[in-house]
């Protein structure tokens, strides 16, 4: 399997082939909690443990082309803000019509969303990847703000815990989940305990 590498621009491994698995960071670095997608990121590249492709997407845009090219399964990592407590982490199936992803969503100041993007591929005749978010709700998007201290958890059991997740999604049975699961703030069970995942909707 291809080691973890940065920003690939021919869409595959750094091996040049087609990759199993591919995590996106999106969001924006200077506007606080809006940047925790990236900042998982960064913490995973630094703990060096996941054989996968690791992207970060400070600009979701027509970038999200490139993103879904050459990767059997891509788990994007973005802030939501669907009202839950702050630093709560969502596991959800995409596209989820119950939680969009703040840099990922149709509203994002490119105009351009994931919904686009799918689109575009169905259109071109081009294979989907299975896709998943793991939503961190957010506190603040306060222009030069720092992390909340919530969020700043749910980063860190995210940054830990991921490897999990990775080891579950992969597989090819992953295609028929339906992924709807919320952990509340400072729950470390992310994404199940004991490797026992329930991927009915509900919260954990």
């Amino acid at each position: 399997m291809c080691s973890v590498s940065h920003q690939i621009e021919t869409g595959t491994g750094a091996c040049g082939a087609a990759v199993p698995l591919r995590v996106a960071g999106c969001g924006n670095p200077f506007a606080a909690d809006d940047g925790a997608g990236l900042e998982v990121v960064r913490r995973l590249r630094a703990r060096g443990e996941l054989e996968c492709d690791l992207r970060e997407m400070p600009q979701a845009g027509v970038e999200l082309m490139e993103v879904l090219e050459g990767a059997r399964t891509v788990i994007f990592i973005d802030a939501v803000s669907s009202g839950a407590p702050p630093g709560t982490i969502h596991l959800v199936s995409l596209p989820s019509p119950a939680i969009e992803p703040r840099a990922l969503g149709s509203l994002s100041s490119h105009g351009w969303g994931l919904a686009e993007s799918l689109q575009l591929r169905a259109a071109l005749g081009r294979p989907l990847p299975r896709l998943f978010l793991v939503g961190i709700e957010i506190e603040s998007c306060l222009a030069g703000g720092p992390l909340s201290g919530a969020v700043q958890e749910a980063i860190g059991i995210i940054a830990e815990r991921l490897s999990a997740l990775c080891e579950i999604v992969q597989p090819e049975l992953a295609i028929q989940w339906e992924v709807s699961r919320r952990f509340s703030p400072g729950d470390a069970s992310f994404p199940g305990a004991g490797g026992e995942v329930s991927f009915a909707d509900g919260g954990s």
